[in-house]
């Protein structure tokens, strides 16, 4: 039973890790350039209905990723391998991927979600030429952007330390 709760735990903890990843790297590379190519008023209209969802199932699939990550070191057997941090290679990446992780989510959680939500407040008032949000919402999008990037960066760097994990 404990090998199937170890089996069941890893696999949630990968499969949410692909999804979040994943999700985030076809939103940047994929989707986002896709809605910047539509027309304002449909652009406007899409986006609403999509941003909201995809950052939340981000946001909940980073969750899921960092909590089945945490039980996957218990059903692992491997938590004790935690206390020689300094020697174990397995507990350097573990920590450092996990570290990279929360930060990940901190970063959706304090920036990408509310600035998709004043993006989505600002569109219609500067697609009806309030002056002061037409001027506020391409700083909001190089805030996005910037994040976006950032996002590759620590995605590619967790990726790169469960990697170096698993084959310690």
């Amino acid at each position: 039973m404990d090998e199937l709760f170890r089996l069941l735990v890893q696999f949630l903890h990968v499969l949410s890790g692909i999804l979040w990843i994943g999700g985030g790297l076809y939103t940047l590379f994929v989707q986002t350039p896709a809605l910047l190519a539509v027309p304002g008023p449909a652009r406007g209209a899409a986006l609403a209905q999509i941003a909201p969802r995809q950052v939340s199932y981000l946001l909940r699939l980073g969750e899921i990723t960092i909590a089945t990550g945490v039980l996957n070191v218990f059903a692992s057997g491997k938590a004790g391998l935690l206390q020689s941090l300094g020697t174990s290679r397995w507990a350097i990446a573990i920590v450092f991927g996990a570290a990279l992780a929360i930060v990940l989510l901190g970063l959706g959680h304090a920036v990408i979600k509310p600035s998709i939500e004043k993006l989505l407040a600002l569109g219609p008032r500067a697609a009806s030429g309030d002056p002061a949000a037409s001027f506020e919402v391409p700083i909001v999008l190089e805030r996005l952007k910037r994040v976006g990037q950032a996002q590759i960066v620590l995605g590619l760097a967790i990726i790169a330390a469960m990697v170096t994990a698993r084959l310690s």
